[in-house]
């Protein structure tokens, strides 16, 4: 009994020891170490167990260096498949060979991607510099051209931090071409498609500045020979109804038909600022522009009252009181040499008449006005001078003269002036027509 444990211990320790010699050995890829042992081997006869057991790992150790023999000539994987080129390299120390030149990378098809921030390009704007010329403030590039929204490439600079081109303080060349933005445009021409505009903002004939009986909101103190100190007001206004011709935001052109009001009154500030005498003024015109022409033709009524408390001045008493009246149609015209100045003439024919009214009037002046907007703290001249003959007083007339500083409005042509008011010839009230006046003074003026 003890002999037999003692030959199957034996027997179980050979196992054991060649199992773990193939498992020790370089590479366990043999299929002869791979091969499934029997639980019991059987015994050739006459064979004691330590022989068997000893016959076993001589096998085992003889297989063993077999294979180390036939990996040292041709490496192979773990599972029987040839080596990779690295461990090739690695046993047989062998250098590997030159790698394939690789093929130039192809160059991307994908457009390329915009720059994170862009300017954009915005029209020029122009801000005024005295005497009505101007100077393009924003950026974009000009092309070549007149100053009307376009500037000479050699007035300008580039930016260099922020890559756009701002002007240089080059003063443009005077010519009629010359703007000053948004609203001088109407003195240029244009070929954009004329269209209907019901009440448009814009007006194709404007106020003459130096008519003193326009429709407009004015006030002037003046000092009157033989009389002393009047207030000479003007309270009215013009408005578009209607307007064929460009559209809103293009240059100014076409036909329009406008309205107008005003009344003038004279005040007398010795007698407690009473009204001594007053005119009302209604007028429809249609007018028409292009370019630096205007013309009109124009419909207008007015009529001439004296003041109440005029009349109960124990002076006046038995004052010869006129019923003047005149319903009128006038023909005018008006043309700019620059955008800042206007050469005007009309010719005014009443069909109706009262008074002592006649039919004929004339009327022609001058204005000088800067068409730039004006900033608050940059006050521009301004200049005009307007004549006037009339049938009524053996075509005598008179003279009206008023100069002084200006600005014009930022989002619109309105138009606010201060400055000196001199004239002289038959009176500005039609209830005195005869009398001849002469008075200087100040006024302030409010054109829209």
């Amino acid at each position: 009994m003890t002999s037999g444990l003692r030959t199957e211990r034996n027997w179980l320790c050979g196992l054991l020891a060649a199992f773990v010699l193939s498992m020790t050995s370089p590479y366990c890829a043999s299929a002869q170490l791979h091969q499934p042992m029997p639980y019991r081997t059987a015994k050739p006869a006459g064979t004691s167990p330590t022989q068997t057991t000893q016959a076993v790992l001589s096998t085992n150790t003889n297989t063993a260096q077999n294979t180390w023999s036939a990996q040292q000539q041709q490496p192979s994987s773990r599972y029987g498949q040839p080596a990779s080129r690295y461990r090739q390299t690695a046993y047989n120390n062998q250098a590997l060979p030159p790698a394939p030149p690789q093929a130039a990378p192809v160059p991307s098809q994908m457009p390329p991607a915009p720059p994170y921030r862009q300017e954009a390009k915005r029209e020029p704007v122009y801000l005024p510099l005295p005497g009505g010329h101007s100077l393009n403030s924003q950026s974009g590039t000009p092309a070549q051209g007149s100053m009307s929204g376009e500037v000479f490439s050699d007035q300008w600079q580039a930016s260099p931090s922020e890559g756009v081109a701002y002007p240089n303080p080059i003063v443009p060349p005077d010519s009629y071409s010359q703007g000053c933005g948004p609203d001088c445009n109407h003195y240029h021409y244009t070929d954009a498609a004329y269209q209907w505009t019901l009440l448009p903002t814009d007006l194709l004939w404007q106020s003459y500045l130096g008519g003193p009986r326009e429709p407009r909101l004015g006030q002037s103190i003046v000092f009157l020979d033989g009389t002393g100190w009047l207030w000479e007001l003007e309270a009215g206004g013009r408005a578009g109804l209607l307007r064929y011709g460009s559209g809103p935001g293009e240059e100014l052109e076409g036909f329009q038909l406008d309205i107008w009001g005003a009344a003038t009154p004279r005040l007398n500030m010795h007698q407690n600022t009473e009204l001594d005498a007053v005119d009302f003024f209604v007028g429809v015109p249609l007018t028409w522009r292009r370019g630096p022409f205007q013309a009109k033709l124009e419909w207008y009524h007015v009529s001439a009252h004296l003041g109440d408390e005029f009349l109960l001045r124990p002076e006046n008493a038995g004052f010869n009181r006129l019923d003047y009246l005149r319903d009128a149609i006038v023909l005018g015209g008006g043309y700019f040499p620059t955008p800042d100045w206007r050469v005007y003439a009309e010719a005014d024919y009443a069909y109706n008449t009262n008074g002592g009214a006649k039919p004929w009037h004339f009327n022609f002046g001058v204005d000088y006005s800067p068409c730039c907007p004006t900033p608050i703290t940059r006050p521009q001249p301004f200049a005009a001078i307007n004549g006037n003959m009339r049938e009524e007083v053996n075509w005598s007339g008179g003279v009206n003269f008023v100069a002084g500083l200006q600005w014009r409005g930022q989002e619109n042509d309105h138009l606010f002036r201060t400055g000196l008011h001199y004239y002289a010839g038959q009176s500005l009230q039609y209830s005195f027509l005869g009398d001849y006046e002469e008075f200087i003074g100040w006024g302030m003026w409010m054109d829209f």
